[in-house]
């Protein structure tokens, strides 16, 4: 069987944060995103507003604002 190169196929392992809290940070924002989406939401105001309604704050613990949650998934994104 062949050895798959994962960095080719976009995948690094040693790029993602092992951290705990921090793999609970994410799964918690997407599970909150997720039910956002799925109440209908269609922008960025609309994530918001959910979230907040959800408790689903960010890393710092505040409240989000459109522009702090777009920060937020620009960084996670990378």
């Amino acid at each position: 069987m062949a050895t798959v190169d994962n960095k080719c196929l976009g995948f690094d392992p040693s790029e993602y944060d092992t951290n705990p809290v921090e793999v609970a940070y994410r799964n918690a924002l997407a599970d909150g995103i997720e039910r956002v989406l799925e109440k209908g939401a269609e922008s960025l105001a609309d994530l918001v507003e959910g979230l907040n309604e959800l408790s689903t704050f960010g890393v710092d613990g505040s409240a989000w604002t459109e522009e702090k949650l777009a920060a937020e998934l620009s960084r996670l994104g990378r």
